[in-house]
């Protein structure tokens, strides 16, 4: 995103400009949207959720100060709403969808080991905790550098990397049989 454009939309939008907030919501839909599908239990979740991060981050525009990039300060709501309603809510992990394109054959028999594969993916992915989670989806999924990942997440980028590495070390670990076989 065009940073200074970004602080122009937001000005606009704290001075009411009903325009700048639909362009602000179409830059940012799809991201958040993601973000909320990975984290949440199904598509409907994620639609309520990238919902109510708008909601919370319209509402709030006022107290954004410009301390980091805006797209830094929504998802950071937009995790907070995850995180929050997977507690109120105990959500499991959205499937990887096993429908978009894939490299290598796409016989009869190479779509069902993608599938399975996806399937176990999924698993090892849901049974990381959820903070852990959060970061692994915004370093893998959406494949955010680890300082943006940090300032969402409220921790240094070295925390990051850390936590991040421990993840991918779980879910690695928890492939290994399947993977050797």
């Amino acid at each position: 995103m065009d940073e200074p454009t970004d602080i122009g939309l937001i000005a606009a939008c704290q001075q009411g400009d009903a325009t700048a907030l639909r362009q602000v919501f179409e830059r940012y839909q799809d991201q958040v949207y993601r973000l909320c599908r990975h984290m949440a239990g199904n598509a409907q979740d994620a639609e309520d959720l990238t919902q109510e991060c708008f909601v919370q981050a319209f509402g709030h525009l006022h107290s954004f100060r410009g301390d980091s990039a805006f797209g830094t300060w929504l998802f950071r709501i937009a995790a907070n709403c995850c995180l929050g309603a997977r507690r109120k809510r105990h959500a499991a992990f959205v499937p990887l969808d096993p429908d978009l394109p894939q490299p290598g054959g796409s016989g009869p028999e190479d779509q069902l080991l993608r599938r399975e594969l996806a399937g176990r993916v999924e698993a090892a992915i849901a049974a990381l905790p959820a903070n852990q989670r959060l970061l692994f989806v915004l370093g893998t999924q959406l494949e955010m550098p680890y300082q943006q990942i940090g300032l969402i997440a409220g921790c240094s980028e070295d925390a990051v990397k850390m936590r991040l590495h421990r993840a991918r070390k779980q879910v690695r670990e928890a492939l290994k049989t399947y993977l050797e076989t």
